[in-house]
């Protein structure tokens, strides 16, 4: 008769134990939704821009003398981050011997601290063009201002 006592106790345990887990997976499903951290994907939002100009020119002089001028067809200006980001630009560059050069691209950036800045086309080659006509051919350039270097790590 122990036995079957033990048998008995068992067996309610067994199912109250079932019962208990049964519940709460039921309140867990019923609730869950609401306790639940949603999934959420965090699309990365570029700052809005300080303000957005059409023919934005930018120009470098040193006593008196221009170096060189940014002249671009749209921009957009980042106050905070001293930048603006340019589209259907157009640099023209000079020294005091008179060598002078252009270079057109679709798009650019300058930091308008440093005076730095990178032009590039979307497709096809940005063309440096010398006023004795000699002609460079590259997919991006940059200005290091400080430097006063133009420079390129592509072909």
């Amino acid at each position: 008769m122990a036995t079957g006592n033990r048998e008995r106790l068992a067996r309610a345990g067994l199912l109250g134990i079932m019962l208990m887990v049964l519940g709460t997976l039921v309140i867990f499903i019923l609730q869950g939704p609401v306790r639940r951290i949603p999934s959420m994907s965090v699309a990365v939002i570029p700052p809005s821009p300080s303000s957005g100009l059409r023919e934005f020119s930018f120009v470098e002089s040193k006593a008196g003398d221009v170096e060189w001028k940014i002249r671009a067809q749209q921009a957009q200006v980042f106050d905070a981050d001293a930048k603006a980001v340019l589209s259907g630009v157009r640099v023209t560059m000079a020294d005091s011997k008179g060598i002078q050069m252009t270079v057109e691209g679709d798009d650019g950036t300058i930091n308008t601290s440093s005076k730095d800045f990178v032009l590039s086309n979307r497709s096809g080659e940005l063309a440096i063009v010398f006023n004795d006509g000699f002609t460079i051919y590259t997919s991006t350039v940059t200005w290091v201002n400080d430097e006063r270097r133009l420079w390129t790590d592509a072909p």
